[in-house]
């Protein structure tokens, strides 16, 4: 759906009239550019300090189009261990899910390019938009940092989100799937595990740990019998394919699943108003 390339001087051409009184730049830190040539002169002195590997600085590219459509960067301290991120995406493009993939792309890049042990964002309170984005991607909310910065004459809080390394490691070693009580005990019964959905659909329905609780919430409201399988993908010996659905991507297995990959199975069971808020402890 889009890709991340090393920021351009020739840019500006296509992100300045997305950018220059844009609503995007309510909630960010920065205004935006006054004029075409200042933009132009910034992506030049940035261009420079990407390609010499000083700064990570991208342009968000639309694959269809192959249009900008926004940017990003990765900023990290000065001993390389922690890092924030930030980025924008034109009006016009929202909504599609370029937002979530971006973080995704980022913080592979931070945590497998760069060796972080901490990737961070800061996100204007009530921007929930942008919280939920960096949500999808595992990010906690560590607190609100008061009084962050003035934007346009305001006093604005910030919040503080954050992933660490192994935070992030769980997450690409470790699907989750939903399932009624009695389905595990089948399961045990007959030595290998098999949704409803694999003899209708041909695939098991997964999520990352980071999507589990939209789904649940999505499909599984009020369901107070669930029990969570935590698959190793190490151990898996069907075929796992990672499919676009609702602007996001989930893992489908396309088999039955032996017990030997299920390292945990938890109780799964939502508050008293029927929504799943708390992510289980394995």
């Amino acid at each position: 759906m889009i890709e991340l390339r090393a920021v351009r001087a020739s840019d500006a051409d296509d992100l300045f009239p997305l950018i220059f009184h844009s609503r995007v730049t309510d909630t960010l830190a920065w205004d935006g550019p006054a004029s075409l040539a200042e933009l132009r002169q910034d992506l030049a002195e940035r261009e420079v300090l990407t390609a010499r590997s000083e700064r990570h600085i991208f342009t968000i590219v639309e694959q269809t189009s192959s249009r900008p459509v926004g940017s990003a960067s990765i900023r990290p301290d000065g001993q390389a261990f922690r890092a924030d991120v930030g980025l924008w995406v034109a009006e016009q493009y929202q909504g599609r899910g370029y937002g979530t993939l971006v973080v995704r792309r980022l913080i592979k890049y931070g945590f497998e390019r760069l060796g972080l042990e901490k990737i961070e964002a800061s996100i204007f309170t009530g921007n929930w938009a942008s919280r939920r984005i960096f949500e999808k991607n595992g990010f906690l909310l560590e607190g609100t940092i008061r009084s962050a910065l003035r934007k346009r004459g305001r006093i604005v809080d910030e919040w503080l989100v954050g992933l660490t390394r192994p935070e992030y490691a769980t997450r690409r070693t470790v699907i989750l799937h939903l399932c009624p009580q009695s389905d595990w005990q089948a399961a045990q019964a007959q030595g290998v595990y098999r949704a409803t959905s694999l003899e209708s659909e041909g695939v098991i329905h997964c999520s990352r740990p980071e999507q589990l609780l939209e789904v649940a919430n999505r499909y599984y409201q009020c369901a107070a019998d669930l029990v969570l399988l935590w698959i190793e993908l190490g151990n898996l010996e069907p075929e796992v394919r990672w499919e676009g659905a609702e602007g996001d991507d989930y893992p489908h297995i396309y088999g039955p699943v032996d017990l030997k990959a299920i390292s945990a199975v938890t109780q799964f069971e939502p508050d008293a108003d029927g929504r799943f808020r708390k992510f289980p402890a394995r």
